[in-house]
């Protein structure tokens, strides 16, 4: 590894672009004292309000606004207090409020997601996976997951927590054209490869999986079958896109925020009780001694709401990730996935490639006020880099944007990426969209 001279002293490893970065706020924050420091976090913290909760268009995947039920719930010196242990036989006496917590959330989550146990202590998705992996396989065994250029996780390849276990990981095998797993070579390549485990979700979710060929291939092998429902957790609590456990997942990981609107978490959801108690000893005392509980109150709330309202909240987002393909397509755009009716989820896939990639777009939507992320196309060439832009609609859809508006913001990036406008002129214009909308939360 090459570290550069003189430049980062937070992470002198890191890519030229971050060193720069770096480099650039180190030289102005250094030796700060107290005073400055809290003037320095109180500005940036109004800046960063201002630019995605009342000016920006935020189109991230990844991301989401709690419900203010939630938000009033979110005590955060709860995050303060250990505890450790099931309710009754803690390490720390005196916790029998947080029993409550941590007896509510899982009921919540297990009923929510259709499944029987729901393990919540973890605090991202990515230890949830390793969770499973510490569960049902051993250092040396074999998982099978999507590839990265078919929206497969970090936390499913050997540069992630998958590596950090020791496994090999193998690509499934893809369509390409069609968005999906190849059904018609899966059982083989299962027989050949013998994997422990088999991965699918992703970080593009435009179309179900078929979880029940999946599960057949699986059962063949004796492979552990789990469904990453991270990035639509949402529509799954909604009773729409589809229901993984009631199709045979064995295993449900997820994100508690993104879609489903919670606080930034994870849940582990089955209807297995051996396979609940396994992930149980891996999440505790395996990967976790305290956690931050202040996480359950406002996850029991979210949990509770989606009950109520998940089917009108998913409707919503995938009507507005239709509207907006639609919107996309008409303005120029080279829509991912035309001719299978672009989503049936709440995500759109844009190509970049004609404005430098998906990561070069996104930089230039977000100095518009338009944020999203670059994401790898399944169809791109081995080694491309990431080639499309991943758009998710449920922020906006939380915020009280509808379809009818959805042409408005294709217009906005049509601005910026086709017809060459300085992203500085279209800013203005993005805040007014964004403050003309009213409802939601």
């Amino acid at each position: 590894m090459v570290i550069l001279e003189g430049l980062s002293r937070v992470a002198p490893w890191a890519s030229a672009r971050a060193q720069r970065r770096l480099s650039e706020l180190e030289s102005v924050l250094a030796g700060q004292d107290a005073a400055e420091v809290v003037r320095t976090v109180t500005g940036t913290l109004g800046e960063h309000r201002r630019a995605f909760d009342e000016e920006g268009v935020v189109l991230y995947a990844g991301t989401n606004t709690m419900s203010p039920r939630a938000l009033a719930v979110h005590e955060a010196a709860v995050s303060s207090r250990p505890s450790m242990g099931w309710p009754g036989e803690k390490f720390q006496a005196g916790l029998e409020h947080l029993d409550v917590l941590e007896t509510l959330a899982p009921l919540r989550m297990a009923s929510l997601m259709d499944g029987e146990f729901a393990e919540v202590r973890l605090q991202s998705a990515t230890l949830a996976n390793l969770a499973c992996y510490t569960a049902f396989a051993r250092p040396g065994d074999t998982i099978a997951v999507l590839p990265e250029a078919a929206g497969g996780h970090a936390s499913h390849h050997a540069q992630g927590v998958a590596g950090v276990r020791g496994l090999r990981v193998v690509d499934l095998p893809y369509d390409a054209a069609g968005f999906t797993i190849d059904h018609a070579l899966l059982p083989g390549f299962l027989r050949r490869e013998r994997p422990a485990i088999v991965v699918v979700g992703a970080s593009l979710m435009l179309f179900p999986h078929d979880v029940a060929a999946v599960r057949a291939a699986c059962d063949e092998v004796g492979a552990t079958l789990v469904y990453d429902a991270s990035h639509v957790a949402g529509l799954i609590a909604g009773r729409r896109f589809q229901r993984p456990l009631a199709d045979g997942a064995h295993i449900l990981t997820m994100s508690t925020y993104k879609s489903f609107g919670g606080p930034p978490g994870a849940a582990i959801v089955t209807r297995d009780e051996e396979l609940a108690a396994r992930v149980s000893a891996a999440a505790y005392p395996g990967l976790t001694a305290n956690y931050d509980a202040a996480r359950l109150a406002p996850l029991a709330v979210t949990a509770a709401e989606l009950a109520e309202t998940g089917p009108a909240y998913a409707d919503a987002c995938m009507a507005a990730a239709l509207a907006l393909a639609r919107a996309l397509q008409g303005a120029g755009f080279t829509v991912a996935a035309a001719d299978l009716g672009w989503t049936a989820s709440h995500h759109v896939a844009v190509d970049a490639a004609a404005f430098g990639g998906g990561d070069e777009a996104a930089r230039a939507l977000a100095a518009g006020g338009v944020y999203l992320s670059g994401i790898g196309l399944p169809c791109q060439p081995p080694g491309e880099p990431m080639r499309g832009l991943r758009i998710g609609t449920q922020e906006i859809t939380r915020r009280g944007f509808v379809p009818d508006q959805m042409g408005a913001v294709a217009e906005l990036m049509a601005r910026i990426l086709i017809k060459g406008e300085d992203p500085a002129a279209v800013l203005p214009d993005t805040a007014a969209l964004r403050r003309s909308v009213t409802g939601g939360r």
